[in-house]
């Protein structure tokens, strides 16, 4: 199975029956980060569906004890699978530096990028280590608005980047990619 489908099929269960769509300013032109920069969408769109009034409650103590229950239960999967999301779509972005050559050429734009991953990665981590049934909506506020400024700001100041270098005229990857079609 393909690296792109075993990714795909991680996110299904968190995934709607239509993708959530990827705002124009955050495509790249690189085919396989916009269709995992969509699958980024779609998850945190469906974390705002895991709270029935995720945006207007302060804490989950006007919620019931089930309801409670089904909304952390449904976060600790839905988070678990975002996080490995997330980590393997940062280790196709670090592939396609070193495959592109570009982290020879541009070792600091590069560490860059891979140091704003690590900075996500460890901040999704620590939320997740503040899993709390009477939080539950206060961390779906926060993990929403973390990746929702994270993706724009991300893809902006890197993907951007690293698009442009692995789409340029003279590009290896792109030359082996247009042959090989």
């Amino acid at each position: 199975m393909a690296e792109q489908d075993v990714q795909a099929d991680r996110v299904e269960n968190m995934m709607p029956a239509a993708l959530a769509p990827l705002p124009p300013e955050l495509m790249t032109g690189h085919p396989q980060l916009d269709a995992e920069h969509h699958l980024l969408m779609t998850c945190i769109a469906n974390l705002r569906r895991v709270c029935v009034n995720h945006a207007g409650s302060l804490h989950c103590g006007h919620c019931d004890g089930l309801r409670r229950q089904h909304c952390d239960s449904h976060l600790v999967g839905m988070l678990g699978d975002l996080l490995a999301f997330i980590l393997e779509h940062f280790r196709t972005e670090e592939e396609i530096m070193r495959s592109s050559l570009l982290l020879m050429v541009d070792r600091a734009v590069c560490e860059a990028h891979m140091e704003d991953h690590a900075a996500i990665s460890g901040k999704v981590q620590e939320i997740v280590a503040a899993l709390d049934p009477m939080n539950t909506v206060s961390l779906i506020r926060e993990l929403d608005a973390l990746l929702t400024r994270w993706m724009g700001n991300h893809i902006a100041l890197h993907d951007m980047l690293l698009a442009r270098w692995v789409l340029r005229e003279d590009s290896v990857l792109r030359r082996n990619t247009l042959s090989s079609s």
